[in-house]
């Protein structure tokens, strides 16, 4: 049967393991989840921990509402980082999807292709002059 300690237990320990990653200290982790969800530090690290903790309903429904904040603001995050990612690859240094990127070439002049390759690769790499 869960109960809403169990139920609400893991949301208290990924709040505090997100706040240990922003704030770089446990201690103050617990302190701006406590601060976020109405309790203080200390009932907060009982909490996580297992120890026995009086959890009331304003408290479950904070840790919901703050979790659920989280996540969305998480989720919004990602979305505007992704698309910026996409939004690179339209830039100057995309590669060229049009037909003119193509080295038009004559089929079976396999040496043909080799030398304009050749002569393009060796003066990048200062290999012409040997």
């Amino acid at each position: 049967m869960q109960t809403a300690a169990n139920l609400a237990n893991p949301l208290v320990d990924a709040l505090v393991r997100h706040a240990e990653r922003r704030t770089g200290s446990r201690m103050l982790a617990y302190e701006a989840v406590g601060r976020t969800i109405g309790t203080t530090a200390s009932w907060v690290r009982k909490f996580v921990g297992n120890q026995p903790v009086r959890l009331d309903a304003d408290t479950f429904l904070r840790i919901r509402a703050t979790y659920q904040a989280n996540c969305d603001r998480w989720d919004t995050q990602a979305d505007e980082d992704r698309a910026a990612f996409f939004a690179l690859g339209g830039g100057d240094d995309a590669m060229d999807q049009g037909p003119d990127a193509r080295l038009d070439v004559a089929e079976g002049s396999q040496a043909t292709r080799g030398r304009q390759a050749s002569t393009v690769v060796a003066p990048m790499v200062d290999q012409g002059t040997q």
